[in-house]
């Protein structure tokens, strides 16, 4: 389910949707080649890795940036804030707006570009295709080409400097950076997770209300230890989901294809065959848009330290959450010798997922069964060299849901739970970059 939630982040704009199933499957095969191997080779057992939030989250940031400059090359109108506004004071107009509706929604959803009815503009669809035809064929093979390659480079620079941190014993380094800072900056992600489970329920109450509710809960319910894991992870998710088709078959006596049409269901997602990566991507390297990855560089040093202090972070604080000892030089160097893979499958780096490790460790009952690893990175690749589209039954709140649970984490621990520990001087650092961060939209200006 992540894995579908990350696909879709890295290609959230509505127009870029065909390349989803792509993303899906890069995703997957960073599950598949980190799970097996921190599963085999990780001196923690119950280890869980895989593509992580933080990382996608940025190359979701990348895709945005890409897509809109290949469209300036080629002189395509790209959607704006403007078409959005226009369609906010539109709506303003309608005497009969409830209180609390899609535009609160979107409010609070931030001010980028992909946000609101921005990706419900026409683009490369309908008559916009008609007229520019031979223009978004040329758009959506860059953006598919350049996907890839910006996606392998990130990959390929974060499993580097994984490997020579461990190699020449560099962890101990890494503690120099600013706490507040390091705090701040993965409270902006836990607001850009929330914004896009609100994009994901298409900021309708009737759905992300739900799914907040029950991925908040859940989190919480995996953080306080509550009930066994086993048991209370996939009653709260699976309830709630079968709830849903009651709902839609017996309720509204309705179908999947109307509940498409509510929105109530992403469209849905054509499998694509693994190998496309390749074929697709650096087969394609005549159509890597070089000066489009360009401006991705700023975001791209800024996501390098933050995903190197998270990775060092998950690495660290299973020490304190699990009762095992870690070799924190030994396992980053693992973690670098295992994304040279995804380097060669043009994935999203991986690394080892603590939540995953703590819920792993709370079913298993021991720190010394690698079971539970194996068999998740397992089913993760035979999604990936068979077919995705099980997740076309995943309804949108259900994936909110996932996102909700994945965010909160971040505003519990990054947000509110570091006030315990710094001084009131460096928490009003966190909200401050923050605020900037929600006003906007950029981490760097």
């Amino acid at each position: 389910g992540l894995c579908c939630a990350y696909g879709m982040i890295m290609f959230n704009e509505n127009w870029n949707r065909k390349h989803r199933s792509l993303g899906v499957k890069m995703n997957l095969a960073t599950a598949l080649l980190m799970g097996l191997l921190l599963a085999f080779r990780s001196e923690i057992p119950v280890a869980i890795g895989g593509p992580d939030l933080n990382p996608v989250v940025f190359v979701g940031g990348f895709m945005s940036t890409i897509s809109e400059d290949i469209a300036s090359q080629l002189d395509l109108d790209y959607p704006s804030n403007g078409a959005a506004r226009r369609r906010l004071r539109s709506e303003d107009e309608d005497e009969d707006r409830p209180f609390f509706d899609h535009a609160t929604a979107r409010c609070l959803g931030g001010s980028s570009s992909s946000s609101g009815s921005a990706s419900s503009a026409e683009f490369c669809e309908g008559k916009h295709l008609e007229e520019h035809g031979s223009a978004c064929d040329d758009y959506h093979e860059q953006l598919r080409a350049t996907a890839v390659f910006t996606v392998t480079v990130s990959s390929a620079a974060l499993g580097l400097l994984f490997y020579c941190l461990g190699k020449f014993r560099g962890t101990q380094y890494v503690s120099y950076v600013p706490t507040s800072v390091m705090e701040a900056f993965l409270s902006c992600v836990g607001y850009k997770v929330f914004k896009y489970a609100l994009k994901f329920c298409k900021e309708d109450p009737k759905q992300f209300l739900p799914a907040a509710l029950v991925g908040v809960t859940l989190y919480f319910t995996k953080a306080m230890h509550i009930g066994n894991p086993a048991i209370m992870i996939p009653t709260m998710l699976l309830v709630p989901l079968a709830a849903f088709y009651f709902y839609i078959f017996v309720v509204a006596g309705s179908d999947l294809s109307e509940a498409r049409e509510n929105e109530l269901m992403f469209p849905d997602m054509e499998n694509v065959d693994f190998w496309r990566i390749w074929l697709d991507g650096l087969g394609r390297h005549d159509k890597i848009n070089f000066k489009a990855w360009l401006k991705t560089g700023p975001d791209l040093a800024i996501m390098i330290i933050v995903v190197v202090l998270d990775c060092l972070l998950k690495i660290s604080s299973t020490e304190s959450k699990l009762p095992v000892k870690v070799n924190k030089d030994y396992e980053i160097k693992l973690h670098g010798l295992g994304n040279v893979a995804t380097v060669a499958c043009g994935s999203p780096v991986g690394y080892m997922q603590l939540k995953f490790n703590v819920i792993n460790y709370g079913i298993l009952g021991n720190t010394k069964d690698r079971r539970g690893g194996a068999i998740y990175a397992l089913l993760c690749g035979a999604c990936f060299f068979t077919t995705i589209e099980l997740f076309n039954y995943l309804p949108r709140f259900f994936l909110g849901t996932l996102l909700f649970f994945a965010g909160a984490g971040f505003v519990a621990e990054n947000l509110w739970g570091s006030r315990k520990y710094l001084s009131f001087r460096e928490w009003t650092q966190i909200l401050v970059i923050l605020a900037v961060f929600i006003i906007t939209g950029e981490l760097l200006q």
